[in-house]
Order: C-alpha cells, then structure tokens, then sequence
C-alpha cells in the first residue's frame, strides 16, 4: 500500500491554494499539504532545487493536484515532462482545473493521470474532494482513469 502522506497541489490561483489548504487543515487527511505555483516550480520541487532542497520543508508528494492553466508552463507540458522522468513518472496525479474541455480530459488521460477534476468553487466543495480523495485512497492508486467529474466519485473511484 502506498499511504496518503504528502499532498501537493501545483495552481497559479493563490486564492485556490489558500482554500486546499484551509480545507487540508479542516480535514486533516494526510501529514502534509504543500503548494507551488507553476510548472516549472513544481520540477524544481521535485529536483530538490532551491528553496525546495531540504525535504523535510519538501517532501516527496504522495499526489500532486495539476491545474491545467498556469502561467510559465502549462499542466500537460508539466505533466509530460514528469511522467518522462524515472524518478518522478510514478506519482499519481490528478488533474483539478476549472476546464471541462474534451481535449483537455482526453490529453491529460492519455498522458497518464489517475483521476480529472472540475475545481470546486465552494469551500465545502473542497472538504468533499480532500475526504473523497481519503477515502478512496487506494482505488484511485489502482484504478486506471476513465473519465471526468466535476467534485465526486461519480461511481467511479478513479477519478473525483
């Protein structure tokens, strides 16, 4: 079993990122949440560089939570690059962006995610994904993705 420990959402939106992590803190589903803001802070997370290279400040995520629409480097050039890495192409990701483009789903499906998300836009919205997410830990891991949601399970633990 590969435990929930480390959740690392990688969004532009600070407002987005202070909302995970207020829910984070509320719900309390795994040890740590960290934020990044692009793509390109997220390789540099992953490499251990700069400000991210003491990795009890960095932990190795368990999840990384992808948007799609960030400045520097865009979700699917950030999640090609990481699933072309050894090192890095076994943590799942999840897709969690406001498009609900086909284009976008089946990219990010044939890059290689474990679940597509539409953003929530409440609070609780967000508790219900953190729980969601908690609770059906393990299926997500082996699962693989087949399809989008737009905050549940939908029936369908692969993907929120």
């Amino acid at each position: 079993m590969h435990p929930l420990r480390t959740i690392l959402l990688v969004d532009d939106n600070v407002d987005d990122c202070d909302l995970v992590n207020e829910a984070w803190k509320e719900t309390l589903v795994c040890p740590e949440f960290r934020c990044v803001h692009d793509g390109t802070e997220l390789l540099a997370y992953l490499h251990r560089k700069g400000e991210f290279s003491d990795r009890e400040r960095a932990p190795l995520p368990s999840v990384i939570l992808l948007d799609l629409h960030m400045p520097h480097m865009m979700g699917h050039e950030t999640l090609a690059r990481i699933k072309d890495e050894p090192s890095f192409s076994r943590i799942p990701i999840i897709v969690l962006t406001t498009s609900k483009a086909p284009r976008d789903i089946q990219r990010s499906a044939t890059l290689g995610v474990h679940g597509y998300i539409q953003k929530p836009n409440t609070f609780s919205g967000y508790l219900q994904l953190l729980t969601n997410l908690q609770q059906n830990w393990q299926e997500i891991l082996d699962r693989p993705f087949s399809g989008y949601s737009n905050g549940g399970w939908s029936g369908n633990p692969a993907y929120c």
